[in-house]
């Protein structure tokens, strides 16, 4: 999986590096060089972003308890997240690129203007891990109740595979989580857009303004490395939650206050197994089986 993780993130790097190639940019450093989204230097500190954040998840799954997703289950959840990010690195990348050239070329009278690549990534990623992660979560359970009232589509309550784990029912949630997340992504879009003077120049003017007086690199370090690695791990966790099956959810949510407990093991179990189980009747009873019938 860790591997798996760090060639998403190079494939969108390296189509980025191709569209600069084609428009011949970035050949020569200058003494006004702005940040840049590719090179050496950018494509292995956003491989270690992505090596970090999956980390954040794995710890997750360790502190789990007392019911814990098995290997596979957790592996189609952060599955999702990680077709996902290749969706919308790739959006927020060639978005970044071709929204400062575009200003760029609408404002280039306007000495004041200092469009930078990062200050765009920067806003996106921001954004998306933050009321971005809200709008999903609107998004994701509307689309849910729409495919399953409406349009009958079972085995799509999410992190629900069936035992053992089946590959239709995995195909079927990531498509629903990949609409969820790019209707989620045009809605974010649509509030830069609206408010974009607003946004970049607060961003390059004020939060990211400390950042001129050093080297590129650092720009592209903090910028595409520390502020992405506390803001994506936070995004990853919570949208792991969003995801994963709500049952077990509040199962160790509702079990967390037994740890260290004179209870046994076996006894914690069953009080989890009755737990999920009454969990489970209750969302059953909300919202319907969403399971198909015919399959074992």
């Amino acid at each position: 999986m860790v591997c798996g993780t760090s060639a998403l993130l190079w494939v969108p790097q390296a189509l980025v590096l191709l569209f600069y190639d084609v428009h011949d940019l970035g050949k020569h450093k200058k003494p006004d060089q702005k940040c840049e989204l590719v090179g050496t230097f950018s494509l292995i500190t956003q491989a270690a972003l992505g090596l970090l954040c999956l980390s954040s998840l794995i710890i997750k799954r360790n502190y789990e308890y007392p019911i814990r997703r098995t290997w596979k289950v957790w592996s189609f959840d952060v599955s999702k997240q990680l077709v996902g990010a290749f969706g919308v690195h790739v959006f927020n990348v060639f978005l970044s690129i071709l929204k400062s050239q575009d200003d760029a070329l609408h404002l280039l009278a306007d000495d004041e203007v200092d469009d930078d690549p990062c200050d765009w990534y920067f806003l996106s990623i921001v954004l998306d891990c933050t009321i971005g992660v809200y709008i999903l979560y609107l998004v994701f359970s509307w689309l849910n109740q729409f495919c399953k009232k409406t349009l009958g589509i079972t085995e799509i309550d999410s992190g629900e595979y069936g035992d053992p784990p089946k590959y239709r029912a995995y195909f079927k949630q990531l498509i629903i989580y990949f609409l969820a997340l790019m209707i989620t992504k045009l809605l974010v879009f649509a509030i830069v857009e609206v408010f974009q003077d607003q946004l970049l120049w607060i961003t390059h003017n004020i939060i990211l303004l400390w950042l001129n007086e050093y080297p590129e690199e650092v720009e592209i370090f903090m910028v595409m490395f520390v502020i992405p690695v506390v803001m994506n791990c936070l995004q990853l966790v919570l949208i792991d939650n969003i995801i994963q099956n709500q049952a077990g959810k509040l199962t160790n949510l509702i079990m967390g206050g037994l740890t260290g407990s004179d209870e046994t093991d076996s006894q914690i179990d069953r009080e989890a197994q009755a737990i999920y189980a009454r969990e489970e009747a209750k969302r059953q009873g909300r919202y319907g089986s969403t399971h198909d019938d015919a399959s074992p």
